[in-house]
């Protein structure tokens, strides 16, 4: 049976009170993130959400593009929140997308922090979180961009090391079925899930915890040994120097 990702598909799957009831699905997009700005900036109200067949020009972290092959799951969520740590609500994101995959697939996932889910040591999902504040600094949306490696595929020579899909590790699962699971635990996390809960599992899942990493600030980067997710969410890291907590910036994996 063909794998078709349609709003059809989604929705005959999806219970949700608010998140993917607003749903566009569409062939193809530069960046899901980028058209559900737009969107939000037109007045689109929370749990919007806009999903891409293919993406031509996905972007991850510092700016980086983020590899979109066709087959996988492209899809953004749109966020009105009262008060808003960005850094929370992509924890909160990570344990959402990693509770979705384990649904409809026999994996056990981990957490990279603070926004990328892996499998067997390679990545599967990246997450991209984006705000806008409004006149009063204060936050006016927040866009939640995911993005799911699914169907079988070969990686570019720079990526087969360090990512792979769900299809390559077991039978690949609709991706209409992952979409609705996503959505259903996304919203899930969101409204119920305290900040405690979030960070326990956060916990429990990272895959950096006692792992020597290189941390990557602005132009530095040097290298250090992950010791705990602190009580903040900051990721608390050893270095020649002497223990630093993380509130922003990336860690790559020392391999």
């Amino acid at each position: 049976m063909a794998d078709t990702l349609t709003k059809e598909a989604i929705l005959s799957r999806l219970h949700t009170a608010t998140f993917g009831q607003n749903l566009q699905v569409i062939a193809s997009t530069a960046s899901t993130n980028t058209d559900l700005r737009r969107l939000a900036a037109d007045g689109a109200p929370e749990g919007t959400t806009l999903i891409a067949v293919t993406q031509t020009g996905g972007r991850g972290r510092r700016g980086r593009s983020f590899f979109s092959p066709n087959g996988g799951i492209y899809l953004s969520t749109l966020l009105r929140p009262t008060t808003a740590d960005i850094g929370q609500i992509t924890s909160c994101a990570a344990v959402a997308a990693a509770r979705a995959i384990e649904r409809v697939c026999p994996l056990q996932v981990g957490i990279k922090w603070v926004n990328d889910l892996y499998i067997d040591g390679r990545k599967v999902c990246g997450i991209l979180a984006e705000g806008e504040l409004d006149t009063f600094g204060k936050p006016a949306y927040i866009l939640l961009g995911f993005g799911i490696n699914v169907a079988p595929c070969e990686m570019p020579d720079e990526l087969k090391n360090i990512a792979t899909s769900l299809g390559n590790l077991c039978a690949p699962p609709s991706r209409a079925a992952l979409a609705a699971a996503l959505l259903e635990e996304w919203e899930a996390a969101y409204i119920t899930l305290s900040a405690e809960e979030i960070l326990a599992e956060s916990r429990r899942r990272s895959i950096l915890t006692g792992r020597a990493v290189t941390v990557l600030r602005g132009e530095e980067s040097f290298p250090a040994t992950v010791l705990s997710i602190t009580d903040e969410g900051h990721l608390l890291v050893r270095t020649a120097t002497g223990d630093l907590p993380l509130t922003s910036g990336e860690v790559s994996l020392r391999l």
